[in-house]
Formats: C-alpha cells, sequence, structure tokens
C-alpha cells in the first residue's frame, strides 16, 4: 500500500510538471481506485457476521462438530475472506481452523471442522481473525470478533457399584418404623379409607373393584441426604501426582454424584478449587439437591473447577458439616488423611453423620489409612491409579 501511494505522488508530481492530460487522467483512475477499496473493504468486512453453532457440553472422549457461519451482511461484494478460528490446543491440534472464501452480497458460507474431547475444562472458542483484501492487492483489512463461546467437557462417571465402593455405604433412604415417613415412590400394597387419609393417595382401580374407597400403603422409610467434601488443595497433594491424583477425585465425586441422584437422592457438594464464576474465591458449595438439572449443574461445576492452594481441606470440612441435616452421609475425598482431617471426622461422627473417606494419594501406606479410619467408624476407600477405575469398569 505504501508503494502504491508514492506511485501516484510520483504521478502527480510528474502531471503538475509536464501538464499533460494523460498523467492526469492516470492520476484520477489511481485515486479513485485506492479511495473506493479502501472504502470497500472498510464497509464491507464490517458487516461479516460469524456465528458459531455446536454442543457446549461434552464427556471424555466425544468429538463435538463445529459450524462457523460465515454470512456477508453488507451489499458489498468480498473478492476473497480468510478465517481464522483459533482453539484451545487441548480440543485440536492444530489449534486453529482456516478457510479462504469468497463472499457475494448477503451469502452466507458454512465452514466445518470438529473438536476433540480428550480432558475435563472449561474452554473458550475463539477469537475469529478474519482478513480481506482487494482483487489488485493494493490494500489488506483484518478484524477481530470475540464471540465469548464456550465447550465445557464433563469429568468422566464411572457407574458407582463398578467403582468398588462398599454398599454397606449408608447412602440414600433408608428404612424406619415411623409412620409418619412414607416414600411415595414405594408401593407396598393397598388398605381401605380411613378418616384423614389423603385424597391423593387414593387407588382409583382398587376402588372401582370392590366399591369401597382403597388408599395406597407406602414404605416407611426417610431420606438421607449425601454431602461430598471435594479436596483440590494444590499443596495437598505430592508434586509427581498432583494432576493424576486430583482429576481421579474429580471423577469419584462425580461419579458418586450420578449414581445418588439417578436413586433419587439429595446430593450437595463443596470443594476448595477455584471456580471462574464463583464470587467466592475460597472454596465453592453446592446445596443438596435432587433431579436431572440438578446433577447438571453439579457437573458443570465439577468441569469447571481447577486447583488452588489457599484453603486447607480440614477447614473446608469443618465449615461446610455445620450446614449437615443430622444423619446424612459424608463423602470425604481427598488425597490424604491428615491429624487435623481426622479430627473433623470424628466431629461429624459425633453429631450423627456418616462418614465414607477416599484418598487418592497417600503419603503412607493405604493400609495404615484404613487401620486408622476403622477405628474411629470411618469407611475408608483408595482409588490409587488410572488402571483402577478400568478394572472396575
Amino acid at each position: 500500500m505504501s508503494h502504491f501511494l508514492g506511485f501516484i505522488l510520483v504521478l502527480f508530481i510528474v502531471a503538475a510538471l509536464f501538464r499533460v492530460d494523460f498523467f492526469f487522467y492516470l492520476l484520477y483512475i489511481f485515486f479513485g481506485i485506492f479511495f473506493l477499496t479502501k472504502l470497500w473493504l472498510d464497509r464491507a468486512i464490517q458487516h461479516v457476521m460469524v456465528r458459531r453453532e455446536y454442543v457446549d457440553r461434552a464427556f471424555p472422549g466425544e468429538r463435538v462438530p463445529v459450524t462457523l457461519h460465515v454470512r456477508n451482511g453488507s451489499l458489498l461484494p468480498l473478492p476473497w475472506l480468510r478465517v481464522h478460528e483459533s482453539v484451545p490446543i487441548q480440543l485440536k491440534s492444530p489449534s486453529f481452523h482456516r478457510s479462504i472464501l469468497s463472499l457475494l452480497p448477503h451469502e452466507e458460507v458454512r465452514l466445518s471442522y470438529e473438536l476433540d474431547c480428550r480432558r475435563r475444562g472449561y474452554y473458550t472458542l475463539g477469537p475469529v481473525l478474519l482478513e480481506s483484501g482487494d482483487l489488485f492487492g493494493l490494500r489488506d483489512q483484518d478484524r477481530r470478533l470475540e464471540n465469548g463461546d464456550a465447550l465445557l467437557v464433563y469429568p468422566r462417571i464411572i457407574a458407582l457399584r463398578d467403582l468398588g465402593l462398599p454398599a454397606q455405604t449408608p447412602f440414600g433412604d433408608v428404612p424406619t418404623k415411623q409412620r409418619i415417613f412414607e416414600d411415595p415412590t414405594r408401593l407396598m400394597g393397598i388398605r381401605e379409607y380411613q378418616s384423614g387419609d389423603s385424597l391423593r393417595h387414593i387407588h382409583w382401580k382398587a376402588t372401582a373393584t370392590t366399591g369401597a374407597l382403597q388408599v395406597k400403603r407406602f414404605e416407611p422409610a426417610i431420606s438421607i441426604e449425601s454431602h461430598i467434601f471435594l479436596n483440590l488443595n494444590r499443596d495437598e497433594y505430592t508434586p509427581s501426582r498432583v494432576h493424576s491424583a486430583s482429576e481421579l477425585a474429580i471423577v469419584t465425586a462425580a461419579s458418586i454424584a450420578h449414581h445418588l441422584i439417578e436413586k433419587r437422592q439429595a446430593v450437595g457438594l463443596s470443594c476448595n478449587g477455584l471456580d471462574p464464576f464463583s464470587a467466592d474465591l475460597l472454596s465453592v458449595t453446592l446445596p443438596c439437591g435432587k433431579g436431572r438439572a440438578h446433577l447438571m449443574g453439579l457437573l458443570d461445576l465439577l468441569a469447571r473447577v481447577q486447583l488452588d492452594a489457599r484453603m486447607p481441606f480440614a477447614e473446608l470440612v469443618g465449615q461446610a458439616s455445620l450446614h449437615l441435616n443430622w444423619g446424612g452421609t459424608a463423602v470425604v475425598i481427598t488425597a490424604d488423611a491428615d491429624d487435623a482431617l481426622f479430627d473433623s471426622m470424628i466431629l461429624m461422627k459425633r453429631l450423627g453423620f456418616h462418614v465414607a473417606l477416599i484418598v487418592t494419594d497417600p503419603r503412607m501406606p493405604f493400609a495404615q489409612v484404613e487401620r486408622r479410619a476403622s477405628e474411629v467408624g470411618v469407611l475408608a476407600h483408595q482409588v490409587w491409579q488410572e488402571q483402577d477405575l478400568d478394572v472396575w469398569r
């Protein structure tokens, strides 16, 4: 472009010196080309719109197709347009998608590529860099688009029974002799209607058959909440295993939460990791809840959360356990169990909570951890390496 401006300047000097009309005609033509090219590109590239179409949540091992809708919203065509889409290296290698195309007025072109979801995490897609120019190669124009689109890759989920956790762990609903606690999902028979029975429990088919009002009988049960305590304090893992052991802890937490919610139980989560969407920078807490929507929110959190080093895990357990309901289950997932953590678990046992301990990076032989846990009535289990998960799968 600088050479072309220099050529116009030289042409202007020649035309002014020699007063030849032909040189003035050339000057007008080249100056018009320069001006129209600048105006054309500035207007055309500013009206290019890019929209992504993709599924924004996935599990490890899945491939997510992404479609870029590139549309020229201007009345001016673009002779050529280079589209450069930046992608995190964890999702695609090389970490970009590049295409060159031309766009007519109001034309839309679709560009496609795939993301390989290999690791859990929260990934931002983009930015998109647009570059265009004129047919004469006189001028280039670029533009950067920040769309703010993201992709959540969930942690892997393994069935709880395959994970090898003992079946006697007191999760979920437990029977009770108190008739006031009846589970409407556990039908155990019918009986005649009595004064005070809820009309919602009337068994209409049996009523029509017998000619007398019949009501449903339910199995008595109480619902016990489970709360998962997840340790993501970087300093409490050994440096050589900080990544693998913490990821195993997250996979274990996701698997337990999935199992309990599928059993229609209430599950909560407390974690001392860093969530970029959380206002509390020291810890993250998700209150107990049920249902598919709650499970997706919990998995969203486990997909985003990152290692941190500001809050000791024993402190998190001590604070969050104050909000547990009596009789609930505390699932403590950590690298190792030190004295401070054992003191917190003993306190929870005295307050009437069931406690299960899962370690992924013990500093001492696990047999010693298991023996010490059994002495205080805590059920202990170990998830040491990725191969352990493969055996239980």
